[in-house]
């Protein structure tokens, strides 16, 4: 009987423990998510975003350099530089569609990322997006 109890406590202890620790992700996940589409200014968030991209896009470069990429990966990283230079560009001038720009910022995000997996860069190497 004591054994019974005892198991059961234990039992209730691991699958309490595990409800709480998924629900501390999720709403980790959720307030992440929201912080970096959502804030205050809808415009600073946008611009976060496009300076990010920047600095992603000088990370991959040096990683370029240091896994020795061939003329294929050059050149899809030149030519997401002049994109990320034009949605700069548009930001700085106010000539955007706020939707369409952060698609675009999404989009390159995405290539770059797939940079970094085509030069077979560390996992704990890659550029945290966040």
């Amino acid at each position: 009987m004591k054994k019974l109890i005892i198991l059961t406590v234990a039992a209730t202890g691991v699958f309490s423990g595990a409800a709480a620790i998924a629900q501390d992700y999720h709403r980790d996940y959720r307030n992440d998510y929201r912080v970096a589409y959502y804030s205050r200014d809808r415009h600073d968030g946008l611009e976060r975003q496009i300076n990010h991209l920047n600095r992603m896009l000088d990370h991959v470069r040096s990683q370029l350099q240091r896994y020795h990429g061939d003329w294929r990966v050059r050149r899809d990283i030149q030519q997401i530089s002049r994109e990320a230079d034009r949605v700069t560009h548009r930001y700085r001038s106010g000539d955007y569609n706020s939707g369409r720009l952060r698609h675009e910022v999404d989009r390159l995000h995405e290539r770059l990322h797939s940079i970094e997996q085509r030069l077979q860069v560390r996992s704990r190497e890659y550029y945290r997006w966040n």
